[in-house]
């Protein structure tokens, strides 16, 4: 990397500076921080970057760059807009992996299947990320064997994935395997008993199940003043989400508390809320609050 300013304002995390001043720098300057603050998960400053260097350009990777940024908002239709541009000005770049994941989260499921394949043979076999989301998605695609040899070959990989570990423990519980889910779930506490992941993961693995006893007693036993910062962020969403949303039920103090502690959040915070999503769904919840509250976490 290039030491510039703005890449030295972009590593102290002054993004009102960046936002401020960037048009003042050469394009490739701009890019190198697009690129970094995006990498950083700082996607909401890094869409106003892509988008000052679509205005003065319009190039593969700065459609792709943004692209991904709004698909790890949430954006999925605006993702694939970007996305089918930077395929369509470069039909062999790389990214293929994250096209076929957001073709997949706009339901084309054929065309998704087609990128994931080309991916997988083009160098991405062996990747942990393309791999587990290709067996989230044959699992949405009904090809049970071969999801579940999927997820195998994962945990095979790195049997310390965590976002594989907590997908595969869904999918056994949605095929009726629920002493393995719980299990698979289980493990890792004692594996890996630092991992914030293991632990978020556990937590919304219990709400989802609905083992309301369990829960408290998993909560209390957490360290919650001494954790991360974002760990506490995202405990008090869940809780929020169980002791409220599920009920159909809100907290104005509660959500003040959630809006003040993400307002000091230094990073984005990107997670799979699917399976959350759907049983508020299901239950004919508040979704447009709930997304509305998960949208918080992203800078």
């Amino acid at each position: 990397m290039t030491n510039n300013k703005l890449l030295e304002l972009a590593r102290e995390k002054k993004y009102q500076q960046i936002l401020d001043n960037h048009q003042h720098y050469p394009l490739e300057t701009v890019t190198e921080v697009a690129d970094f603050l995006r990498e950083e998960d700082v996607y909401n400053v890094a869409m106003s970057l892509y988008r000052y260097l679509l205005r003065e350009k319009e190039v593969s990777d700065y459609h792709f760059g943004i692209g991904q940024c709004h698909g790890k908002i949430y954006n999925y239709s605006l993702a694939l807009w970007h996305l089918d541009k930077a395929f369509k000005l470069q039909e062999d770049r790389s990214g293929a992996n994250y096209y076929a994941y957001i073709l997949e989260r706009n339901f084309q499921m054929e065309r998704a299947a087609k990128w994931y394949e080309r991916a997988l043979n083009n160098g991405y076999d062996k990747d942990l990320w393309t791999l587990s989301h290709y067996a989230y998605f044959l699992e949405k695609y009904e090809r049970t064997e071969a999801a579940q040899s999927c997820y195998e070959r994962v945990l095979e990989l790195n049997s310390a994935y965590t976002w594989a570990i907590k997908r595969y423990a869904l999918f056994l519980l949605k095929q009726g395997q629920t002493e393995k889910s719980l299990k698979m779930m289980q493990t890792p506490l004692s594996q890996f008993p630092k991992s914030p992941f293991v632990k978020l993961n556990y937590l919304e693995y219990l709400i989802i199940r609905g083992m309301d006893s369990e829960y408290e007693a998993y909560l209390a036993s957490l360290d919650y003043d001494n954790a991360p910062f974002p760990f506490r962020v995202l405990v008090d969403l869940f809780d929020y989400f169980r002791r409220y949303l599920l009920r159909k039920e809100s907290n104005i103090q509660q959500v003040q508390a959630y809006e003040q502690k993400t307002s000091q959040l230094k990073d984005s915070i990107h997670r799979d809320f699917d399976d959350l999503n759907q049983i508020l769904a299901d239950k004919k919840g508040d979704l447009t609050e709930w997304q509305r509250l998960i949208a918080f976490l992203m800078l």
